[in-house]
């Protein structure tokens, strides 16, 4: 019962099929930074999350796949109860609170790798 988070911006006007057509410059620039704000995020979740014997600390993971969408998740069977509770214990969200606490970031990245390339386009008249 391990607990995955996966942020794919196909459902957000769009935007999966813009970042897709990126120019190749700009689009590693997106993914290596997709990269680093995954890093932080998975950081941000090892340091929040609750420790017994460090077992879901060390089960938190994070990656970019190269179309961009990135997945959290932790593997530790009873993640999910951490992350979200049950009937006798209070939830504990350490990935969807480290995700929210970087998820401004993430979005003014994606904005300006999309302005960076609008003006890429304009300039050579594409």
């Amino acid at each position: 019962m391990s607990i995955q988070i996966k942020i794919d911006f196909g459902e957000i006007d769009k935007l999966s099929t813009k970042l897709m057509i990126l120019p190749d410059g700009i689009r590693e620039e997106v993914y290596n930074s997709f990269n680093s704000i995954c890093d932080d995020i998975v950081a941000d979740a090892k340091g929040i999350c609750p420790v017994r014997t460090g077992r879901l600390q060390h089960s938190i993971y994070g990656h970019v796949s190269r179309d961009l969408i990135l997945k959290l998740g932790a593997t530790a069977p009873y993640a999910r109860y951490v992350e979200y509770g049950t009937s006798r214990m209070a939830p504990r969200a350490f990935l969807s609170t480290a995700l929210w606490s970087n998820f401004p970031r993430l979005l003014m990245l994606t904005y300006q790798a999309l302005q960076r390339a609008a003006r890429e386009r304009a300039r050579w008249g594409r």
